[in-house]
């Protein structure tokens, strides 16, 4: 049993991507009147306050977002924390993971001395399968061996702050997935007494939120993470299918915001929610991946290992084969499935309907946003002109009932007839 932070304690969970953080985010959020209970505060208007975190610690935001605004937002978190004194504070944002030194700096001296740092992590080769369609979610990415061979290659994996030699192939990976260097780096910042790693074995779903319930000194079974249908993995096919959009739209007249909206969270987020086909080939990772992957994972066992910081879980488990992925290599995508390419267009037309008619675009919309917009606006327009028309209509319909009324009768009638 683990035992729980001191109280006055602020638990920073910095991640990193594709180690649980969302399903603990979720759980957090869903039990918050539950953790009230217990003393422990999980502020803000949403599950994962992205943008506030990204905003601090990268100083940037999403396309077509407030930077300053969500950077208050983030310190407005921050001093509601300090203004209900709850027993255990917590943040969770993967963003931290890439904090810049000013970023890292900013978060703890606003937090104080009684933060204490949760990294949770995931063996290698468990994330390489994920990362790759996740990148390619986002921006043009090689098949899937290319981006293997890049991102395993030696000098990538010895270079934390990107690939060497392999043209900047989603440098962010070994930065993000290099969990030794991120376990020094804060426990450099904080001391090990104030970071614990949280080792997560896929194997046991309770594992993970049982070690933030002993950490927070919380009941067994309080923090459930929801059942999320809409970002599971996608087949070879479909991640094939995905990434030719990506790369049609990843030039004008699309935008970076254009493509956050429509593909990223909307062809992306309809694939991702329709149902696979259950004869489609999942992605399979190539032996000597699987090899290379495993080698780097006990290294990275070793050195947080000596790092000081507090381990919660079975290091071994970074290097264990038996948690290895799929072995093999993909045929290559010869048709494209109806159902799948459907699910994608609902995806971008549901954004695509979204776009509000307001009389003014919004200052930061991209190309493709602002066509919907005014496709939208001269709808609306037209709407509005035909209302009006209808009205005249009416109202000169009446007003001739009345004249032919009057002299008619001779009896003088009412506006109201």
């Amino acid at each position: 049993m683990t035992p729980p932070l001191a109280d006055g304690t602020t638990l920073v969970h910095i991640g990193p991507y594709k180690t649980g953080t969302t399903a603990m985010q979720g759980a957090l959020w869903a039990a918050r009147p539950a953790l009230a209970e217990h003393g422990v505060s999980y502020p803000g208007e949403l599950a994962h306050e992205m943008n506030a975190s990204m905003a601090v610690a990268l100083g940037r935001v999403d396309p077509g977002k407030d930077l300053d605004a969500y950077r208050q937002r983030w310190f407005d978190l921050v001093a509601q924390l300090h203004a209900e004194r709850p027993r255990i504070g917590v943040l969770s944002s993967e963003v931290y993971c890439e904090a810049t030194d000013e970023g890292a700096r900013t978060v703890l001296d606003a937090l104080g001395p009684r933060a204490h740092v949760v990294i949770t992590v995931r063996p290698i080769v468990r994330l390489l399968g994920s990362q790759w369609q996740q990148y390619g979610q986002n921006v043009p990415v090689p098949p899937y061996d290319a981006w293997l061979r890049a991102i395993l290659d030696p000098a990538a994996v010895g270079a934390p702050d990107g690939p060497a030699g392999t043209e900047g192939v989603t440098p962010s990976f070994w930065q993000r997935h290099r969990h030794d260097l991120l376990v020094e780096r804060w426990v450099g910042l904080v001391g090990g007494d104030r970071v614990t790693v949280v080792v997560v074995d896929d194997r046991d779903h309770r594992g993970l939120p049982a070690a933030f319930e002993s950490l927070l000194g919380l009941p067994d079974g309080l923090l459930r993470p929801p059942v999320d249908k809409t970002n599971r993995s996608l087949t070879h096919p479909e991640a094939t299918l995905m990434q030719t959009l990506v790369e049609r739209t990843s030039r004008a007249p699309w935008s970076s915001a254009d493509h956050g909206r429509f593909i990223r969270f909307g062809a992306a987020r309809g694939l991702q929610a329709a149902a696979p086909d259950p004869a489609a080939e999942r992605l399979l990772t190539p032996g000597w991946a699987i090899d290379r992957a495993l080698e780097v994972g006990a290294g990275m066992a070793t050195r947080i290992g000596a790092s000081g910081a507090r381990v919660v879980g079975d290091l071994g488990l970074l290097s264990d084969r038996a948690l290895a992925p799929a072995e093999g290599e993909n045929v290559p995508v010869a048709t494209i499935d109806p159902a799948a390419a459907a699910a994608l267009a609902v995806g971008i037309i549901t954004k695509l309907t979204g776009v509000h008619p307001r009389p003014e675009h919004r200052e930061l919309a991209g190309a493709v946003e602002r066509a919907a917009w005014s496709r939208h606006r001269a709808v609306a327009e037209e709407w509005d002109a035909a209302r009006d028309r209808d009205r005249a209509r009416a109202n000169a319909a009446r007003e001739l009932v009345r004249r032919v009324r009057r002299r008619l009768t001779g009896i003088p009638t009412s506006s109201a007839d």
